[in-house]
């Protein structure tokens, strides 16, 4: 999985939006803010808006503001405006080989649900997860997806391949 620039900075942008709830921020203090060019800053914002995340005010004291409390806006909702799913079913209608028409595993191919539960895992994930969640400092961020997520909290990912008995290739 690869996050875009795009994608990384819509997610910074929204989160200070989150912070400063209710204040009109301009486009020029969030690019600073967030040390991004403001013609990026702009389309990127741009897309936001136009998904109906943002609001835009025009005029000397112009600026962005959230059109919803961050506890309403998903992290899945942001990442759908800002870029493509991660996985795409119709993705394998057109892969394939150079002058192929279509993959040559569209009939059977083990990793076509590898990705789909993959996506439909992520999916879940961002969708429980709000803007709310990601304006908290770190640690509580990090204590939130903790307690939502135990399997997947950190501390049991690095730890999983001793608890499960595996070892190294070389052990």
């Amino acid at each position: 999985m690869k996050i875009t620039a795009t994608e990384e900075y819509g997610m910074r942008c929204m989160m200070r939006l989150a912070v400063r709830q209710g204040e009109t921020v301009s486009l020029a203090e969030l690019a600073q803010e967030e040390g991004i060019a403001v013609p990026f800053a702009a389309k990127v914002l741009l897309r936001l808006r136009r998904a109906g995340l943002l609001a835009a005010t025009r005029g000397r004291h112009g600026g962005y503001t959230l059109t919803a409390p961050p506890a309403r806006i998903t992290v899945l909702e942001i990442l759908n405006a800002l870029g493509k799913p991660l996985y795409d079913s119709s993705f394998c209608r057109v892969h394939g080989a150079p002058h192929a028409a279509e993959c040559s595993r569209l009939t059977d191919c083990s990793l076509r649900p590898v990705w789909a539960h993959f996506d439909a895992l992520l999916r879940q994930f961002f969708t429980k997860t709000t803007l709310a969640d990601l304006a908290a400092d770190e640690r509580r961020t990090d204590r939130q997806l903790q307690e939502r997520w135990p399997l997947l909290a950190p501390a049991a990912i690095a730890s999983a391949p001793e608890a499960a008995g595996i070892r190294g290739r070389h052990s």
